[in-house]
């Protein structure tokens, strides 16, 4: 995903944000796909990790990406009332968690 668009989704004007604002979401898209990865079990991004498995394959898990960019950009402070992902984001990244299902044995 490129910066455009995480730009575009942010409602900032690429043009106008500082070289550390670009970098700093930059930051939390790599953030959003840590989470991602953990939560569902899949280690890869844009090649298959070891169980053939790899984000770019489920189309829905990039709206979770975004949500989850917007959510971390738009609540910067240090303290935060809520504690909670999206139930959106929940259930997008609940349809994908294979890190629950018992692998098979390789041979």
């Amino acid at each position: 995903m490129t910066q455009t668009v995480l730009c575009q989704q942010l409602r900032e004007n690429e043009a106008a944000l500082s070289p550390d604002e670009l970098a700093y979401i930059d930051m939390l898209k790599d953030a959003a796909i840590s989470f991602i990865k953990s939560h569902t079990g899949i280690d890869g991004v844009d090649e298959d990790d070891e169980n053939g498995r790899k984000l770019d394959d489920y189309p829905d898990l990039t709206y979770a990406l975004l949500a989850l960019v917007s959510e971390m950009y738009d609540n910067r402070q240090l303290t935060v009332s809520s504690d909670k992902v999206s139930p959106t984001v929940t259930a997008i990244l609940s349809m994908h968690d294979f890190n629950l299902i018992p692998e098979r044995e390789k041979e």
